[in-house]
């Protein structure tokens, strides 16, 4: 019988070390990234190395070498678990409504990791968990009209035999999709008008680690965060190309960052279905104009700039009423 998406699902949980979750599996490994998510690729290799042989020209056999698999996960924002993948662990203040911080200064030294399920009702039924999965990248990103898209690219480097338990996901408990209705941007310090779409990529260039003894990986380390973004608006008046000049007369230091202890120069998207108990606000500090484009310059069309940057840190706060990620 053919199967489709409605006898899948997937769901994730944090590691508290390589490859392994602390209590049993079903209660850690417990939530969907977000509303209508779906894993648009999920592939697993052997990496197979092809053994010639004197005197024939087929294949005489075959070694296998790293096992490693790799998934894209795409949702609509509804939570803000998300940052966890590439930001460390929040530190989460109050009551209820609580307050989730991600932040730089608290991010943690090594790759923090993911496991997976993916589970499919069946005959038979199988259930696949992935393990030891780094999250490559975490971009978002909204226009008008449209929904609050997220996306996510995994690496993951062990996988053990199926089993046939289905346990669909459960958290989180407070989940509802942000549009671009919910969404605002402040640039320099001045909510941009007319912004027409807005996006944001945060990639932690995490790796897998390998050793000897054995084809599955045995650690994952990040490298340095890259923070970018870009934004489309109307046109309003001088101040983007002005910035953008400036770091060229500033003899290719970079920054446009004012006197006092924040950059003058901040990037700021804030969602919000509730300012009492559902909002997301992302922060992005140290920034610097990649390129400043001007489209529109026909008859009676509208005049729009396309901006890009990237930024040094960032800061995400988030209010919820649940009080951990697993709430």
């Amino acid at each position: 019988m053919v199967r489709t998406g409605a006898s899948a699902y997937i769901k994730y949980g944090f590691e508290t070390s390589y490859g392994a979750v602390t209590g049993t599996y079903e209660n850690t490994i417990n939530k969907s990234f977000g509303l209508q998510d779906k894993m648009s690729s999920l592939t697993l290799t052997n990496n197979k190395v092809n053994l010639a042989k004197l005197n024939q020209n087929t294949v005489d056999r075959f070694a296998y070498g790293q096992q490693s698999g790799s998934a894209s996960v795409s949702f609509t924002l509804s939570n803000p678990w998300l940052f966890g993948m590439v930001l460390s662990a929040p530190v989460s203040t109050g009551s209820s409504p609580y307050t989730h911080t991600w932040q730089n200064s608290t991010l943690l030294p090594e790759a923090r990791t993911v496991q997976i399920e993916v589970g499919i009702n069946d005959s038979t039924n199988m259930t696949r968990r992935l393990k030891g999965g780094v999250v490559g990248a975490v971009a978002i990103s909204t226009s008008v009209g449209g929904m609050v898209e997220c996306s996510t690219d995994i690496t993951y480097g062990q996988e053990t035999t199926p089993t046939t338990a289905l346990t669909p996901p459960t958290k989180p408990t407070q989940e509802s999709p942000y549009t671009f209705a919910h969404a605002q941007l402040t640039f320099a310090g001045s909510v941009v008008a007319q912004c027409q779409d807005v996006s944001l990529n945060l990639s932690q260039n995490a790796e897998l680690l390998y050793g000897l003894n054995s084809h599955s990986a045995v650690d994952a380390y990040k490298k340095v965060l890259d923070i970018t973004g870009s934004f489309k608006a109307a046109w309003q008046d001088k101040v983007l190309l002005q910035h953008l000049l400036d770091q060229l007369l500033a003899n290719g230091t970079g920054e446009t960052i004012g006197a006092g202890s924040d950059p003058e120069l901040e990037f700021k998207l804030t969602f919000t279905k509730s300012a009492t108990n559902e909002i997301i606000t992302i922060n992005c500090y140290g920034l610097t104009l990649n390129d400043l484009g001007l489209s529109g310059l026909e008859p009676v069309e509208v005049l729009f700039s396309d901006v890009s940057f990237t930024a040094k840190t960032i800061k995400v706060v988030a209010k919820s009423l649940m009080a951990t990620e697993n709430g």
